[in-house]
């Protein structure tokens, strides 16, 4: 005889479980337990989840955990990685141009016999001779919007160091620079500028130099020069070329709003994969409960079967 037997189980990954018996003269079968994997693996563990997260194990989704956590990472790294040490190397920055630049000048001969580690941007003053005013000319250079060029000149101080100045910024569509009037120069040390990962060399062919590198020039003109050069300061005058560079601007730049905002994408990019994943846990519950309901329609017609040969076997 066929029998329909409710007995609400609850089981990991499905809700509470039909069991199906069907009896007869040659024994009886428990349907419920026949199909005990198929339903333990469709069915919901209950019907108040209504997220399955079973599905995060998948390959597909590992590979998408991995991939999410790389980009959520790499955004990180461009927050407190790169923007943010900028950050703080601007702002060391900022105290060392106030600290050795605001101070009183120092003669550029007693200045040059310290350590050089510790002269970038102090104040000197020197006198002596221009040698060669207009010795050459650093490229790619650009000052209030304008593109153009820093005129170098050569100058020996009255101890007879030879001392290369950059007089300051000339448009790069000025052929010639103005003589220079005075022999008394104040400014500041400068460190000589070196040939970096992906910067042009320096080949002493061309008559514009890519940087201004004191060991460059030296081979490029048989010559030796102090270890740093003097960036000439004096007053802007819009009406005359070369126009001083200024010194740095004692600003903290955009380095930190970049890490916030890199900081930002990493936290959207995490909670709209969270979002994303709990929106596909439901879909699967949905899914997995639509199928058992499928299973368990797909049993009905069993029962009338089971009657059915019930009643011939009595006849």
């Amino acid at each position: 005889m066929f029998h329909r037997n409710r007995e609400p189980r609850l089981m990991k990954g499905c809700v509470g479980m039909t069991r199906w018996r069907v009896s007869g003269a040659t024994g009886s079968v428990r349907l419920g337990e026949r199909f005990q994997p198929i339903l333990w693996s469709v069915m919901p563990a209950s019907p108040s989840n209504t997220r399955d997260w079973s599905f995060v194990r998948q390959p597909f989704w590992l590979f998408s955990h991995v991939f999410a956590a790389s980009v959520v990472g790499l955004f990180l790294f461009f927050a407190f990685g790169w923007q943010l040490p900028r950050h703080f190397e601007r702002a060391d920055q900022n105290e060392l141009v106030a600290a050795r630049s605001f101070g009183e000048p120092i003669d550029v001969d007693t200045a040059l016999g310290q350590p050089i580690d510790d002269l970038e941007f102090t104040a000197v003053l020197t006198s002596g001779q221009w040698i060669e005013p207009s010795l050459i000319r650093v490229a790619n250079r650009s000052q209030d919007g304008q593109a153009g060029e820093w005129q170098v000149g050569l100058f020996e101080t009255t101890n007879g160091t030879q001392l290369l100045v950059n007089r300051g910024f000339i448009p790069r569509e000025l052929e010639s620079a103005a003589p220079p009037g005075d022999t008394n120069l104040t400014g500041w040390l400068r460190e000589s500028r070196e040939l970096e990962r992906f910067g042009v060399a320096d080949t002493g062919e061309s008559i514009r130099a890519p940087r201004l590198d004191i060991e460059a020039f030296e081979q490029r003109f048989g010559q030796s020069y102090a270890p740093m050069w003097l960036q000439l300061e004096g007053p802007t005058d819009v009406d005359q070329f070369p126009d001083p560079v200024p010194l740095p601007e004692l600003n903290s730049g955009p380095h930190f709003s970049y890490a916030v905002q890199w900081f930002i994408f990493a936290s959207l990019g995490a909670i709209v994969y969270g979002l994303l994943l709990r929106k596909k846990a439901g879909e699967h519950a949905k899914e997995l409960r639509r199928a058992a309901s499928d299973l368990d329609r797909n049993i009905e017609p069993l029962e009338a079967l089971g009657g059915a040969n019930a009643s011939s076997s009595s006849l």
